[in-house]
Order: structure tokens, then sequence, then C-alpha cells
């Protein structure tokens, strides 16, 4: 699946409400369950679901899965 990167920004904007020390998107690449993106300040993981629905419904997408993402941010 490709995926525009308005998409990802989007989802970051999002994330980076719940925690501005996310960083910046440099750039980020496919997975098997989706892509991993990598910002200036560490990486985080996000799956073909959570991008589908951020293109088709972002409301769709609750505080607790946004909260859910965030736990697998790894800092660099």
């Amino acid at each position: 699946m490709q995926i525009a990167v308005f998409i990802i920004y989007e989802i970051l904007i999002r994330l980076q409400e719940l925690d501005p020390d996310l960083g910046e998107y440099l750039m980020n690449r496919k997975t098997e369950d989706g892509i991993l993106v990598r910002t200036s300040n560490g990486s985080i993981p996000i799956p073909d679901s959570i991008l589908l629905r951020q293109f088709n419904d972002p409301k769709s997408i609750s505080q607790f899965e946004l909260q859910d993402l965030l736990g697998n941010f790894k800092l660099s």
C-alpha cells in the first residue's frame, strides 16, 4: 500500500499535540505491518490500519489509540 506523506504528517501533528517531544518528521520506510516513521527525536511504527483510517475517517482514531501509538515511540 502506498500512502501520501501528508497522511503521515497529519498523524504526527495529532501525536505531537499529546507529546511535543516526538520531534519533526524526517523520513519513513515501509514495514510488514505499516510504516516506520523516523523523527528528529526517534522512531515510531504506524500500522496500515491507522494510516487508512487517517485518510478515510480521521475522527475514527481515538485518543486512546493515539496514546497507544505513542507507547511504541523509541527515542534515538
